[in-house]
């Protein structure tokens, strides 16, 4: 009783705590709505108390100060307390902060727009509009919570112990969807009214030094849903735990290693599940970065892309280059049965051959732009002293892809050898003594049993290596930059171009998601062939 009143209380309070971290994130966007009205507010009586013909400074917000820098200095100093030196010099809009009081001041420029000469102070309503927030959340927190208890006090019944976990993990779960999702779109609701009301002058942009832009409603949606999300995993992965019927030993275990993995896990969530998410988002979006209007048009990005000849050249040239890996792998097999054997000096060859791995791309790059260089470059100086002309490796269209090829070839050889180095001392040594005595040549001991052997490593490396091609970006930019006449133009390169040079972040994004199907679907076909060869080899 005394372990399951302990569960109970944990479960309780991190119920509390989801509620407490969605009250600050719902209450933080309400706040910043708040100052960004009250800026743009600020904002069109400066511009009507600096106008050629002052009009009335009539303010939804208490006015606080609107004239001369010094008027304003000092009226500001008597509320917050504080050094308001700042007044005089910042170009950009400040909140000033004194115990439950909020003040936001915008300044005031002469007719050249070069000089400070007053400034606009109103009062900030930040608190009128939190109480909600807080409200809904600890509502939701609460019937969470005791909807947490009356589980568990359901589950300690023999008799119902099932039923009474499946309904506990229903009811907690559509509680805490639905007040997360209630407090989303109320939230939103707001900031969409906010942002209506605010001042025609208010509506600048981003890079404007005297606007506040409201809240991301997309980035504080993802946050509650991410946080709910994570709270009530852990919520019924604690519960499942503590009334599964292993035992108390494997329960520890089983909890001690989900906390050692929880950073980590948490890590990916925000990191790499909430960015997928939020490209899938963007996908759907016209995004400018540098546009105030990102209109929704929903498969509009994808419909483009498969339209798009620049699309499928970049696709075209990827495969091509992706041919580079089989070549690879047969050169670093080589290398591999070359470098297995008892010479002098071996490991420093195996050190040698490994080195360009551990190299920075962009340095690789560089040195090989150096080699292949039409003018200057070794490779053609090579070539003319040994009567041959040069070549333009790098500005010709039909060998510049191949050039690339070469360069990645020589790059991955190295870890590839490693890998089939570890894999080849790790065949038993007895089936190929024994094979040797049977009269077994080397071409029918290595056929027979030691290729049969690498086939996992083989087919591990080969899925490695095309994903690593398909995402080939650093030796393209540095060398190529996509050219000549686009035949080095890769899909991550062109990712890049679209998200980064024209802008089109939704676009990009969409190309981005047809990258990860293409990888998607080719690694599941391999891991399919890797899990066959495997039995194949057992058997």
């Amino acid at each position: 009783m005394i372990q399951r009143l302990s569960v109970t209380r944990w479960c309780q309070l991190l119920c509390v705590v989801w509620g407490t971290v969605l009250s600050v994130i719902a209450g933080r966007a309400v706040v910043r709505m708040e100052y960004a009205s009250a800026v743009a507010e600020a904002r069109e009586t400066a511009r009507d108390f600096s106008g050629p013909v002052p009009g009335r400074l009539a303010t939804s917000r208490p006015l606080i100060a609107a004239g001369s820098i010094v008027a304003a200095q000092r009226q500001l100093a008597r509320l917050v307390r504080a050094d308001t030196a700042l007044l005089a010099t910042s170009e950009r809009p400040i909140i000033w902060r004194s115990w439950l009081v909020r003040y936001v001041s915008v300044p005031v420029k002469d007719a050249s727009e070069w000089d400070i000469i007053g400034a606009v102070i109103v009062r900030a309503a930040w608190l009128n509009n939190v109480w909600w927030v807080v409200l809904i959340a600890a509502s939701a927190a609460a019937l969470a919570s005791a909807l947490v208890a009356r589980g568990l006090r359901r589950r300690q019944l023999p008799d119902r112990a099932q039923e009474g976990t499946l309904m506990a993990q229903l009811e907690l779960t559509s509680v805490m969807v639905a007040g997360a999702a209630v407090l989303s779109g109320v939230l939103n609701s707001h900031v969409a009214r906010a942002s209506a009301l605010m001042p025609s002058g208010g509506a600048a942009s981003r890079f404007d030094p005297l606007a506040l832009e409201p809240p991301s409603m997309v980035v504080h949606g993802v946050l509650i849903a991410g946080m709910t999300l994570l709270v009530l995993a852990v919520i019924l992965g604690i519960t499942a735990m503590t009334t599964s019927r292993y035992s108390a030993a494997t329960k520890r275990a089983s909890v001690a290693a989900w906390a050692f993995a929880a950073p980590s896990a948490l890590h990916l969530l925000v990191f790499t599940f909430v960015p997928l998410v939020f490209t899938l988002y963007l996908s759907m979006h016209d995004w400018d970065m540098l546009a105030s209007e990102r209109p929704f048009i929903g498969l509009g990005n994808y419909s483009e892309m498969f339209g798009d000849a620049g699309f499928w050249n970049a696709l075209r040239n990827t495969m091509v280059y992706a041919l580079y890996v089989p070549v690879t792998m047969a050169l670093a097999l080589a290398a591999a049965l070359a470098l297995n054997q008892p010479l002098r000096g071996v490991r420093w060859l195996r050190a040698i051959v490994f080195l360009p791995t551990i190299v920075s791309y962009v340095a690789i790059a560089m040195v090989w732009q150096w080699l292949l260089n039409a003018d200057y470059g070794l490779i053609n100086n090579v070539l003319r002293s040994l009567g041959a002309s040069g070549h333009d490796w790098l500005g010709d269209p039909q060998t510049a892809l191949g050039a690339l090829m070469v360069v990645s070839a020589w790059v991955h050889i190295g870890y590839q050898m490693i890998v089939y180095l570890a894999g080849l001392q790790g065949v038993p040594v007895s089936l190929l003594e024994a094979a040797h005595l049977d009269g077994a040549s080397a071409w029918r001991r290595f056929r027979a049993i030691t290729w049969p052997l690498l086939r996992p490593v083989t087919l591990y490396l080969f899925v490695t290596g095309v994903i690593w091609s398909f995402q080939v970006f650093s030796l393209v930019f540095v060398m190529t930059e996509g050219g000549p006449a686009r035949s080095t133009d890769v899909l991550v390169f062109r990712i890049y171009q679209q998200a980064f040079e024209f802008r089109r972040m939704g676009y990009a994004s969409a190309l981005s998601w047809a990258l990860f199907a293409l990888l998607a679907l080719f690694t599941v076909l391999q891991w399919r062939m890797l899990n066959r060869r495997e039995s194949y080899v057992a058997a």
